[in-house]
């Protein structure tokens, strides 16, 4: 079925599991059937402080349950508020912590040490979220026990069999990234051994296949940003031209205003009449990234495009504090695998974007290697 040309009266066929909404969420409904992307854009530090505003809440969701300090993995209409995210809270303290110091917010810090306290109270695991989260403790809190953490879970992540591309460019990228800060040979192997997997996967045309069928712009694109920052650490030609062939692929499917497919199939076919607003925004990171290590400001015109676009789906008036400045992870709302929710990581990934774009910093922030021993 195509979303976009849905009839009101198809909405009543939608999944049982959508049916106990409120009428504030037939009006988001109602107004996407209206046309998509229609709300004003304001400037970038506006948005910035309403999706930030909008985290703290899904933080605060999580404060009474047993992993107080973790942040929730977003709201859904059906569910409210989503249990706490160990990922989201893993990769959201590197986001927080410039955040606080940008925008003069130490509420901000405080609450990015409430996740890194969070995360060492919980056990080591393979889990490159974990890892970035830990890594950010010790380069940007100078806390101690972190790197120690980090490495601990990066052999876990290392011992780790692995299938999909998407889990092969985070191990990658993570394992290097822990394996550079601590000067460990062993954890650098296998962030080669996994960026090796990862590239064998890759078709002519710049694509990564999933398990089956077409692959979300999410994963596209989280594969493009992670294989950007292990190409740096690993200095390694194959990874660059791999990134290039990607980058170019996505951005030449970009339409002027900014709007994406939500889905490829090989030879870069949009296979998703709506638009992957996760994925959306982790590609305006890789182009803002692409900009600064190239030096070609080419890269920064679609960034800009897709900032823009992704504006003017978020709603930053109205009284219900868990839609307001909520970034929905589909447009149109009712589309797609994740039809009818708001994800915090999306919401996280909008963020770097914008203070990408308007500071000029690198999320997550870049180590200093040490050479092995």
């Amino acid at each position: 079925m195509n979303t976009l040309t849905m009839k009101p009266s198809s909405l009543f066929a939608l999944p049982i599991r959508h049916t106990s909404w409120r009428p504030r969420h037939l009006r988001w409904v109602m107004q996407d059937m209206a046309g998509v992307a229609r709300q004003p854009e304001q400037d970038h530090r506006t948005h910035l402080r309403a999706t930030l505003e909008w985290l703290c809440r899904a933080q605060d969701a999580s404060r009474d349950s047993s992993v107080s300090g973790c942040v929730a993995g977003g709201f859904g209409f059906g569910s409210g508020w989503l249990p706490a995210s160990a990922d989201a809270t893993g990769r959201l303290i590197e986001t927080l912590l410039p955040a606080a110091t940008y925008l003069a917010w130490p509420l901000l810090e405080d609450r990015a040490r409430a996740m890194l306290d969070a995360l060492l109270a919980q056990t080591d695991e393979a889990s490159a979220a974990r890892i970035h989260g830990l890594m950010a403790g010790h380069v940007q809190m100078g806390h101690g026990e972190s790197l120690t953490r980090a490495i601990s879970s990066g052999h876990a992540l290392a011992a780790t069999t692995l299938t999909a591309p998407a889990q092969h460019a985070q191990a990658a990228h993570a394992l290097a990234a822990v394996g550079s800060l601590a000067g460990l040979p062993e954890l650098l192997d296998a962030a080669r051994h996994n960026l090796d997997r990862l590239l064998a996967r890759q078709t002519p045309c710049g694509w990564f296949p999933d398990t089956e069928g077409p692959v979300s712009t999410a994963m596209l694109a989280g594969v493009l940003r992670n294989l950007i920052e292990t190409a740096r650490l690993l200095d390694d030609s194959r990874a660059w031209q791999a990134a290039a062939k990607a980058a170019h692929g996505m951005r030449g499917q970009m339409r002027e205003d900014g709007r994406l497919a939500g889905a490829f199939d090989d030879g870069w076919t949009p296979a998703a009449p709506h638009v992957c607003v996760g994925g959306l925004a982790q590609l305006a990171c890789c182009f803002l990234r692409l900009a600064r290590l190239t030096q070609d400001a080419g890269w920064r015109d679609p960034a800009w495009r897709a900032l823009a676009w992704i504006k003017r789906c978020q709603r930053t008036e109205g009284d219900d504090l868990a839609l307001r400045d909520a970034l929905p992870s589909a447009v149109p709302i009712w589309a797609g695998p994740a039809a009818f929710g708001f994800d915090a990581l999306n919401a996280k990934y909008f963020v770097d974007a914008l203070m990408m774009d308007m500071v000029g910093i690198v999320i997550p922030p870049e180590v200093q290697k040490v050479e092995p021993a």
